[in-house]
């Protein structure tokens, strides 16, 4: 998929002169910086800055996003055919809901025209596009599915806690992604204790539905940097690391993980230190030396993985 959507992106910027896109890409930043927000998108004001933006972020919150779906994916048993992406933007979600399940419906609820006229440009499976400000916006059915991925920061807390109500009211397993901020995990903290209340369960990541014992939990995704996105960001490694805090809550059966493990593994000679989040709610470190038969799983096991 993501060979796909890099052929899509590149489709999209034919005929576009890649110095006007990296000055719009570097006008964005300067934006974002100014604005002090360390999250979030960057306001997009007409094609072109849809384009920038697409081509240098899409690909990451499109990895992001799939690592969360695929914990939905192992944790809740349930089918998924219907799918409402909230806020949708350029549809990352979409592309990263049909990798999952190919046969998803998916309906991307968004306000930005540009942004719409670019995500049906590059869109490559079952979508439907709905024109709406999520502050105004109210479900027509239930689905089965809904995603908010990157957008909260860009609601007041009040309109924040309205969208979340109206999410767990209409899906059966609502999905949560958020960048890797300290701002994100409480942004995310705040929307889980929202959907408990609600009496979803949380299949992921959390391994309990007590309170998170970690002061910033989040994970990471690695992607390899293609030569346009180097060309844009003046980059000079061949990849990128996307850190992202999510969270997967459903009314559906649920098996979440007995531990997971919540930071990067450290491996010292003969031994594997995990630092897992446990189904007590607790945050433990555990040791597994060579001798252990568990030893090759822990050698194997990776940040944001599920663990026993």
């Amino acid at each position: 998929m993501d060979t796909q959507l890099h052929a899509a992106l590149l489709r999209a910027v034919a005929g576009v002169q890649y110095d006007v896109l990296r000055r719009r890409v570097t006008a964005m930043s300067d934006r974002y910086r100014s604005e002090l927000i360390d999250d979030g998108t960057p306001g997009m004001r007409d094609d072109l800055d849809c384009l920038a933006y697409a081509v240098v972020r899409m690909p990451a919150t499109f990895r992001a996003i799939y690592a969360a779906l695929v914990a939905a994916d192992q944790h809740v048993h349930t089918s998924f055919t219907t799918h409402l992406d909230l806020g949708g933007g350029t549809g990352a979600a979409a592309w990263a809901a049909a990798a999952v399940w190919p046969a998803i419906a998916t309906e991307i609820v968004e306000r930005e025209p540009g942004a719409i006229r670019l995500g049906q440009q590059l869109a490559d499976g079952n979508q439907t596009w709905t024109v709406a400000d999520l502050r105004q916006w109210s479900p027509q059915r239930q689905v089965d599915l809904i995603t908010i991925s990157y957008v909260l920061n860009e609601l007041s807390d009040a309109a924040r806690c309205e969208l979340v109500d109206t999410a767990a009211r209409t899906a059966g397993t609502v999905v949560i992604v958020e960048p890797g901020t300290p701002r994100g995990h409480r942004r995310t903290l705040e929307v889980r204790d929202q959907l408990i209340e609600h009496g979803l369960t949380i299949a992921a990541p959390c391994p309990h539905q007590f309170g998170c014992p970690a002061d910033w939990c989040h994970f990471a995704v690695r992607l390899p940097r293609t030569e346009l996105h180097r060309v844009l960001k003046d980059g000079t490694r061949n990849f990128e690391d996307e850190k992202f805090t999510y969270l997967v809550a459903t009314r559906a059966p649920a098996e979440p993980a007995s531990a997971r493990v919540i930071s990067r593994p450290v491996r010292p000679k003969g031994q594997v230190i995990l630092d897992l989040c446990a189904t007590a709610g607790s945050r433990e470190q555990t040791v597994v030396p060579k001798s252990s038969k568990d030893y090759r799983a822990a050698r194997a096991a990776g940040w944001g993985d599920a663990w026993g």
